[in-house]
């Protein structure tokens, strides 16, 4: 099972552009015909629900949806943070960066 945790700077970044909208946050992972390599993204998802693919994933800030075909790509322990340098998402693991650019989609 993938833990993933959600830093103060990122969940208010989140929260800002979710404003009062009653949306769900989805890490989606993109792998457009090659399943060696994607792309980690967020979005916002109409439905609180998790559909028969998904799971539910209780982090430290907010529920995220995850495709449980796509766990096999990502390490056991997450984190989003938001870098206001880049002004991007970034996804890490202790083993490595993700994405260092990850966008949050509407």
């Amino acid at each position: 099972m993938v833990t993933v945790s959600i830093t103060e700077k990122a969940a208010e970044k989140i929260k800002e552009k979710l404003g009062d909208r009653d949306l769900a946050l989805k890490l989606i992972y993109e792998t457009d015909g090659c399943a060696v390599s994607g792309i980690p993204t967020l979005k916002f998802e109409k439905t609180q629900k998790a559909a028969n693919d998904e799971l539910v994933i209780e982090t430290n800030k907010m529920p995220l949806l995850i495709e449980k075909s796509k766990l096999v790509y990502l390490d056991s322990e997450l984190e989003i943070d938001f870098s206001d340098d880049s002004h991007t998402f970034q996804l890490t693991s202790p083993n490595e960066i993700l994405n260092g650019r990850m966008s949050l989609l509407d």
